[in-house]
């Protein structure tokens, strides 16, 4: 059976300090995510908002410097499936973006690294975490 992947937008920002590349994400997806999760695992929301990393600060540098903050504040679409990875430490959504990829390409990144890939190791090109098992 074919996993059925559901549409939603977000808006890109891009970091005025560093290469930092994200899309702001709709809280209500991560919150919904969130709250599937059985009530006896102790999980905590993400510490910062919900979103999908495209470039990663501090890990990545574009190559070509010249896109950056070409698409500045515009919306993408993307696709999530709505089952919810659980690894060791991080409960997340994959994600999957043509578009994302391009801009990855554009910049002369690699659509798939380290730094793009879920947690733990999977292969989906994107993800967006929606809770962990750290406790703060």
């Amino acid at each position: 059976m074919d996993e059925v992947l559901c549409p939603s937008i977000g808006k890109l920002r891009y970091s005025d300090e560093g290469w930092k590349l994200i899309v702001e994400v709709d809280k209500g997806i991560a919150e919904y995510y969130r709250a599937l999760i059985p009530k006896w695992l102790p999980v905590m929301p993400t510490r910062y908002d919900p979103h999908i990393t495209v470039v990663r600060q501090e890990k990545e540098e574009p190559v070509h410097k010249e896109h950056w903050k070409k698409y500045q504040g515009e919306e993408v679409e993307f696709f999530y499936s709505p089952i919810v990875q659980q690894g060791k430490v991080y409960y997340w959504l994959n994600i999957f973006c043509v578009q994302l990829e391009d801009i990855r390409l554009e910049l002369g990144l690699p659509v798939r690294s380290e730094f793009t890939l879920p947690p733990e190791g999977f292969r989906k090109c994107f993800h967006m975490t929606v809770a962990n098992k750290k406790m703060f």
